[in-house]
């Protein structure tokens, strides 16, 4: 039993340690996994739509056989709603929306690329994404795509990984599911 509890807590700390944590512009931050680190700023780059985008990339052992890699996506321009859960609902209320959401993550992923996982709201870390996984064709990178709205913004993430397992995107998963807002620390105040 002792052997079980200390190969747990082992466990625990490895699935929590980060190299680093990221501070990024409105107030958000996430942990980055060993390996991980930010591809240029953390404050990123803002195309002309007004999206910032924030490149992760990965060079530790492992991730030279998956080639993972995240982007976080930032808009500046609050969501109109009542609250962060009813916005979130509301950037996919339309069958619409879905379907042009799901035609638009298998493009991004490849040509015959299937959903793996369906477009759904999910429990992440501590707040709820839109959350779909995609499937790629052989020697393309699957992708898993991620949504959700912290203090009326839009936050996105875009993971990559040629890895074919049931585990993909294990340490995408954990960097989405850190991410962390003090503006929304400092307005519990």
């Amino acid at each position: 039993m002792a052997t079980a509890l200390a190969a747990l807590a082992l466990s625990v700390a490895a699935a929590t340690s980060h190299a680093e944590t990221i501070v990024m512009p409105h107030g958000l931050s996430v942990d980055l996994p060993e390996g991980w680190h930010v591809d240029g700023s953390p404050e990123g780059e803002v195309s002309q739509t007004g999206l910032r985008r924030v490149q992760l990339v990965c060079d530790s052992e492992a991730c030279r056989k998956t080639q993972e890699t995240c982007t976080i996506l930032m808009r500046s321009k609050e969501i109109e709603g009542a609250d962060d859960a009813a916005r979130l609902r509301a950037l996919y209320a339309s069958p619409l929306d879905r379907y042009t959401r799901l035609r638009a993550v298998l493009r991004s992923t490849s040509k015959d690329a299937e959903i793996r996982k369906p477009l759904e709201i999910v429990r992440m870390g501590e707040r709820e994404w839109y959350r779909v996984e995609t499937d790629a064709r052989h020697n393309y990178k699957s992708g898993l795509f991620a949504e959700t709205v912290v203090s009326g913004l839009y936050v996105g993430g875009i993971c990559k990984t040629c890895e074919t397992g049931e585990e993909r995107h294990r340490d995408g998963l954990k960097i989405l599911m850190s991410l962390k807002s003090s503006a929304a620390a400092a307005s519990l105040r």
